[in-house]
């Protein structure tokens, strides 16, 4: 349903990738514009898919391999926007490597519309699995501006000015981002994971599904993290590595455990 619009999407997406590259090879923001720009659009007609395909399905567009990697790129360009719009920050041009990669992924999975069981064809389940991702994708970006924050502290230190940190947001503000998203994300992914599992067990009775497993150690993992932001105790490059291990964690759960598990979370 509304393929074009995917391929449409995605072919501006690959071409906002290769104009980040070659600002990031080239370490100037001259084609920062550029990149927003086709970033912008396709994120118009990635939306239209989207919306096509709830229309059709008459369920959130997130349960298969296909759907989730393409919410997910969705849902990381949708947070790329909101902090460019609001602070100003010009991250774009990394963000969108990310969410390309992602969209790629999506392309190689079949497209057709997964048929649900009837009861798990529900509204809870769908906030449920759209939160759970939206989380995950606060949680990425928070992954990207930590990298970038240890290659700008390295920077720093050696005294090294005119390479890649010389586009790259000042220490303070990729800190502070991380702070942010770990601050939204982690209550937005915990009330994912309670309402799938109230929803669940009243539907399916208590089960020992390997997502659910590894999603909880996962949320135990930016548990600490969100604590120890939040205290205060961990700032900077202690919380970035530990950020970064966190989000590892969590591609492992979204790729590993879908792919080669037999859970009843598996995408179709």
């Amino acid at each position: 349903m509304g393929t074009i619009f995917f391929e449409l999407a995605l072919t501006l997406y690959f071409a906002g990738f290769l104009l980040s590259l070659a600002g990031i090879i080239r370490k100037k923001q001259d084609l920062d514009k550029a990149v927003l720009i086709l970033s912008l659009s396709g994120f118009v007609l990635h939306s239209i898919y989207l919306l096509l395909r709830y229309i059709k399905a008459g369920q959130a567009p997130i349960f298969s391999m296909h759907e989730a990697n393409s919410f997910f790129a969705w849902s990381i360009l949708l947070i790329s926007f909101f902090i460019y719009f609001t602070n100003k920050v010009k991250i774009i041009n990394f963000n969108i490597i990310l969410s390309f990669s992602f969209m790629f992924v999506s392309a190689f999975f079949p497209r057709n519309i997964p048929v649900l069981k009837a009861e798990l064809k529900n509204f809870w389940i769908d906030i449920h699995a759209l939160m759970a991702v939206f989380g995950i994708a606060l949680f990425s970006l928070a992954f990207i501006f930590s990298i970038l924050y240890l290659i700008q502290e390295r920077a720093v230190k050696a005294k090294k000015f005119g390479g890649l940190e010389s586009i790259i947001p000042s220490l303070e503000i990729l800190d502070k981002l991380n702070y942010r998203l770990i601050f939204w994300g982690f209550p937005i992914y915990s009330i994912a994971l309670i309402v799938g599992l109230v929803k669940y067990l009243s539907l399916l009775g208590f089960l020992w599904d390997p997502k659910e497993i590894w999603s909880f150690l996962t949320w135990i993992v930016y548990l600490s993290i969100f604590y120890l932001r939040v205290k205060g105790d961990w700032r900077k490059k202690k919380a970035a590595y530990l950020t970064i291990f966190a989000f590892l964690l969590m591609i492992v759960g979204f790729f590993g455990i879908n792919l080669l598990t037999e859970s009843f979370h598996k995408p179709l």
